[in-house]
């Protein structure tokens, strides 16, 4: 009808062009904050779901049954019931401090599992040292003229036979890895016979550099627990887990609890940091409670309000008996505008005269 009025309208069927389109930039927005806030492009990263991410890793200890915990801080290392946890450490970007070295080894000699996976940076050794361990990631780049995945970065290293693994593990392809200088550690894989370390970084076998089969991870006792020791963080990031038999490796190394270690290698999302921080504290994790409670309250009585407001609307809109005479009158023309004057202040007068018959009968 042409003569309908606003009010007429649900308040969603108000919205113009530009305050949709402005609508829908802020929902984009918020989306996109909202992912780049929980996600991470950083390598070995637990929240980085590209190639080079360990998210899948997450994924396999859940299937496996294992509880996982994502770390930020040493001081969540268990050291009182360390035995059936194994913690990861995917190539450190920086030192260790000693404290948090004492630690990691209180962990492991109370009998919790830790795996060192490292090929060019300085850190691991470290904190090998650190705890007790006596193998050492070398740090050359390992290649192998035969028996390889894709090209001679990409080795194919088997297990030794000296330490177990499932039957499941017959094949694990590195990455741009390294040889692990086993000292008194049990090798666990080993390259093949035609390996070779790449001194002068040039990715060719040149005078100098041997072929020879070489351990590439490795397996300790210290104190009452162990200390795992692979050439190649690689092998665990997304991309490579379904590579040979990478994923069964990985799941090899799992126990009932998993601890991934980042607190050392760049941080997680501000998103995730912010739920393993509610997660580890029951006050704060109460007080944001409390708070999404008195929002949700408020949010409730502000749409309540507006429902309320729609009705009220909808009644003086369409109700002659809410309104005046001439509002009578104008809405009879909105929707008659075929009658004619005279019969409008008939109708206009018959309305009239029954809401004060009701006034008077109330």
């Amino acid at each position: 009808m042409t003569g309908a009025t606003a009010v007429d309208d649900p308040p969603w069927k108000r919205i113009d062009g530009p305050k949709a389109l402005l609508a829908l930039y802020a929902v984009v927005a918020v989306v996109a904050l909202l992912y780049a806030a929980s996600t991470s492009s950083m390598a070995f990263g637990a929240y980085n779901a590209q190639w080079d991410g360990t998210g899948d890793m997450r994924t396999v200890a859940s299937e496996n049954g294992s509880s996982v915990t994502v770390g930020t801080n040493v001081s969540q290392y268990p050291t009182a019931d360390a035995n059936g946890t194994v913690a990861f450490v995917l190539s450190p970007g920086e030192d260790y401090t000693q404290p948090e070295v004492d630690r990691i080894e209180r962990f492991v000699r109370a009998g919790g599992t830790l795996v060192v996976a490292e090929d060019y940076r300085p850190h691991s050794n470290d904190l090998l040292s650190g705890v007790g361990a006596s193998a050492r990631v070398d740090g050359r780049p390992l290649y192998d003229t035969r028996n390889y995945d894709r090209t001679a970065a990409f080795p194919e290293v088997t297990p030794t036979g000296t330490a177990s693994l499932p039957e499941s593990v017959e094949t694990v392809v590195f990455n741009h890895g390294t040889v692990v200088e086993p000292g008194d550690a049990t090798p666990l894989l080993s390259t093949s016979s035609y390996a070779y370390l790449d001194e002068d970084g040039d990715g060719e076998l040149d005078d100098g550099e041997s072929l020879a089969s070489r351990p590439v991870a490795t397996t300790e006792s210290v104190g009452a627990g162990h200390v795992v020791v692979v050439g190649d963080p690689s092998v665990f990031v997304n991309a490579m887990l379904d590579r040979g038999d990478n994923r069964q490796f990985a799941r090899a190394l799992l126990g009932p609890r998993v601890f991934l270690d980042y607190s050392h290698a760049g941080g997680v999302p501000p998103l995730a940091a912010a739920v393993l921080a509610l997660r580890r504290s029951g006050w704060l994790l109460a007080l944001c409670g409390a708070l999404l409670a008195g929002i949700l309250v408020g949010l409730d009585r502000r749409v309540d309000e507006r429902l309320r407001e729609y009705a009220r609307e909808r009644r003086s809109a369409g109700d002659p008996g809410e309104l005046s005479a001439s509002g009578v009158e104008t809405l009879l023309r909105s929707r008659h505008p075929d009658w004619k004057d005279a019969r409008i202040a008939r109708v206009t007068e018959a309305v009239m005269s029954q809401r004060r018959k009701r006034q008077s009968n109330d």
